[in-house]
């Protein structure tokens, strides 16, 4: 399974506090421990978690660059991109679509496509783009570099059929150490190389795709795309220790069925119950204390009851103040209070 240290994205942290976020609530929103940050040393983040943080950042934030560019991008941009890949029938259309519509996003040709002999490159040239950070900045790389990921999943995902996808090498602004979170894509990673590219064989040009079969561009956001592709390209196996925390996983990802958790879980109903049997816990709980902690955590932020419940799945605001006390001992309107 790829990853990224902790460390590396650190820097998360100081973004969401600058941009007004909770990071508890966005790594909950994310199905991840809430004191992530909290450890110091070098342990490990899944890279697909690595997406579904920024995906939350960019819901709860309103700005789908994660607060990486001065220039926010307004929430539903993916949409747009996804919009216009779906007219797409070949992986030439598919790549010069996306460099078009980012540049027209961003209001330069920052994206390319590149012909090169045997080669077809999607490049990425952000010469004075205007980063909220310094642009070498070890997180602007990293940034950059998952930006790389994200259009290899997203190629990956529009031709299921077709075979491995004929990469051949990656390039990036970074220096050659630390670059371990590339290594999963199997090609050698050239270093130091003035911009950020994805060089693959001419022949990818012409292989066709099948828009309505990606599940990145059926995804709410692109991140969350992306994410759920990650994991399938390196899944963590179903019977891990950690079972409780691979539903909770589920659940932030809006699997609320245990049927659907289940299935997602390569599991039978049954086992999925007994494993969690062993565990202590049934899934209704678990499903309870996520909506539980979601609810809590909107209520925090000065969320209206009736969108709440409409958020949480809940029939009415009446249904969800009744789970609310159930779950806490107050009514939703009284723990806001006394959050406040």
């Amino acid at each position: 399974m790829p990853s990224l240290t902790v460390d590396a994205v650190r820097p998360l942290l100081g973004v969401m506090e600058a941009a007004g976020l909770a990071p508890a609530h966005v790594l909950r929103r994310a199905g991840l421990p809430t004191d992530l940050f909290a450890v110091p040393g070098h342990g490990a983040l899944r890279l697909s978690d690595y997406f579904r943080i920024c995906e939350q950042m960019a819901l709860l934030g309103g700005d789908e660059s994660c607060h990486v560019s001065l220039r926010p991008l307004m929430v539903g941009t993916s949409e747009l991109v996804q919009a216009r890949l779906r007219g797409c029938a070949t992986m030439a259309e598919v790549m010069e679509v996306l460099a078009n519509s980012y540049n027209i996003i961003h209001g330069h040709r920052y994206n390319q496509v590149q012909r090169r002999g045997p080669l077809i490159s999607y490049a990425i040239d952000d010469a004075d783009f205007p980063y909220a950070f310094d642009p070498d900045d070890a997180f602007v790389i990293l940034s950059l570099e998952c930006l790389l990921v994200y259009v290899h999943v997203l190629l990956l995902s529009l031709a299921p059929d077709a075979g491995p996808i004929p990469l051949r090498s990656v390039r990036t602004r970074g220096p050659a150490a630390g670059r371990s979170h590339l290594a999963f894509l199997g090609v050698p990673v050239k270093a130091s190389a003035g911009l950020f590219g994805l060089d693959y064989d001419a022949a990818l040009e012409g292989v066709g795709v099948t828009p309505a079969q990606s599940p990145v561009l059926s995804a709410r956001t692109i991140y969350g795309g992306v994410a759920d592709m990650l994991d399938r390209i390196g899944p963590i196996a179903a019977d891990t220790p950690d079972i409780v925390g691979r539903v909770e996983r589920e659940l932030a990802r809006g699997r609320l069925d245990q049927a659907e958790v289940a299935s997602a879980l390569g599991m039978s109903v049954a086992s999925l119950r007994r494993r969690l049997a062993e565990a202590g816990l049934a899934f209704r709980d678990l499903r309870a204390r996520y909506l539980n902690s979601i609810a809590r955590a909107a209520l925090e932020d000065g969320g209206s009851i009736a969108d709440i419940a409409e958020t949480l799945g809940f029939s009415d605001g009446r249904s969800f103040a009744r789970a609310f006390r159930q779950w806490n001992g107050v009514a939703p309107g009284d723990y806001r209070r006394s959050a406040d």
